[in-house]
């Protein structure tokens, strides 16, 4: 490799590069840039402290009561109701009452419905004319078209 002995440098930096005054400009631009963002967010901070904490003037927005939201509410103790749901069905399946009593209908308990169902055994139909049940013995079924064709 050969080098020119002639070639002197001058200012130790290649000048077609950077230019020191372009990058100290930008340092400068960056630097006033964060000043003016901190001072910016030091003022909105303040000016949010003042508003939350207007003085003696002004009620904060939630220093009153609350009022209650409309239904439905969480369940401060959801295993307690579940208990009391659950005694209140076992009291409607274990006791005597009228549903309807201009009908005359009225709940017995489980048990006893159970017991009297054993005794009288199942309700059945009147049986007037007997039914016939004996499958027919022709074979004139219709096809599916309807067209009265046997389907084998």
């Amino acid at each position: 490799m050969a080098t020119n002995p002639h070639t002197t440098t001058s200012g130790g930096y290649e000048k077609s590069d950077a230019s020191p005054r372009g990058l100290l400009y930008m340092v400068l631009v960056t630097t006033g840039f964060l000043v003016l963002a901190c001072l910016s967010l030091i003022w909105l901070f303040d000016h949010f402290e003042k508003t939350q904490n207007p003085g003696s003037f002004v009620a904060a927005p939630f220093a009153g009561p609350r009022a209650l939201p409309p239904p439905p509410r969480i369940q401060p103790d959801p295993g307690a109701d579940l208990q009391s749901y659950r005694e209140s069905e076992q009291n409607l399946l274990n006791t005597y009452g009228w549903v309807d009593r201009q009908n005359g209908v009225v709940r017995m308990p489980v048990d006893r419905a159970m017991e009297l169902l054993l005794q009288r055994g199942l309700p059945t139909r009147a049986t007037g004319k007997q039914q016939d049940t004996t499958p027919r013995a022709d074979n004139s079924s219709s096809g599916p078209a309807g067209n009265g064709k046997t389907v084998p």
